[in-house]
């Protein structure tokens, strides 16, 4: 859509929040101005902010940088959180697609043998030998 904008097909977007545009404060910024520059104008309909408006560049470096952090902080959320089931022994598992397993009583996985196949039991998730956390994010906000 940037592109768009950029090379003359859009003047006006229009976005529900600061949050929704971007959640680096630099990147919003950084795109703002350069829309700026080509008279491309961006309106943030949650906060009413107008990027043409004298104030809305203050208010975008406020409201962008509140995304940002809540982005950082849902970010360590997660991941703490996928950490401490590992350290518990609780694996996740879409028990709705994993074929050839029910998920039991006690929620571990169950043999289904109708469903069991030769080629499932060699993937790696079903014979038990997947590492988890393989990739991980190092950086919320480069998702690198």
């Amino acid at each position: 859509m940037i592109e768009d904008a950029l090379s003359g097909k859009i003047n006006l977007i229009i976005t529900k929040s600061v949050s929704r545009f971007a959640r680096n404060t630099v990147d919003s910024l950084t795109i703002i101005r350069k829309l700026k520059e080509h008279g491309i104008e961006v309106y943030f309909e949650k906060e009413n902010i107008w990027t043409f408006d004298a104030k809305g560049e203050l208010l975008i470096t406020i409201m962008s940088s509140l995304a940002q952090e809540e982005s950082r902080s849902i970010s360590e959320n997660v991941t703490w959180g996928q950490r401490k089931r590992f350290a518990d022994g609780k694996v996740s598992l879409p028990y709705t697609r994993f074929l050839g397993y029910d998920k039991g009583d006690d929620g571990n996985l169950v043999i289904n043998k109708q469903e069991t196949v030769k080629n499932i039991l060699k993937n790696e998730k079903y014979k038990g030998d997947a590492l988890l956390q393989k990739y991980y994010t190092v950086d919320f906000l480069t998702k690198k």
